[in-house]
């Protein structure tokens, strides 16, 4: 699925759950190369500019965030060690746990619908996500089946 980056290969199956940031991450991008690249040339005071400089500044540092951070971060269920791990690619590889402590939770806290896993013994103190959120509108419902279908139920196989 283009939309996970899934691969599956032998013992070991990988995913990026928030690969669908990229589109964000790209709008955000427009609007920064905008204000360094138009509003020098609009006729508004130094302090105003200044302002908008400062704010797209700032969301040059969310952008480089969530990048890092968030978009590309990958889950590998690896059946050799049987752990999961959490990747960022570049910086670390984190242990999150065993197979046998792997519990698939449906987290709504925010009103939309999105997987997590977490340990069996403490499953509601930390979650990793591995979905993004589904809406309750036909385009989510349809987006979540399409999730369920191509990651949830193999990943599901492949952690027995």
């Amino acid at each position: 699925m283009a939309l996970y980056n899934l691969e599956i290969s032998g013992n070991r199956m990988s995913f990026q759950p928030n690969l669908s940031m990229f589109t964000k991450i790209r709008i955000f991008l427009f609007v920064i190369f905008l204000s360094f690249a138009v509003v020098p040339f609009l006729p508004i005071g130094f302090d105003v500019k200044r302002i908008i400089y400062l704010i797209a500044a700032g969301m040059c540092c969310y952008v480089v965030y969530d990048f890092v951070f968030v978009a590309k971060v990958t889950m590998i269920f690896d059946k050799n060690t049987r752990k999961v791990y959490k990747k960022i690619p570049g910086l670390f590889t984190k242990t999150l746990m065993n197979f046998e402590e792997v519990r698939l939770v449906n987290d709504t806290s925010y009103g939309t619908l999105m997987y997590t896993i977490g340990a069996k013994t403490s499953r509601f103190v930390k979650n990793y996500p591995i979905s993004e959120d589904f809406s309750d509108n036909k385009k989510g419902i349809k987006k979540q089946e399409e999730f369920e279908a191509v990651i949830l139920n193999p990943l599901l196989e492949f952690i027995k």
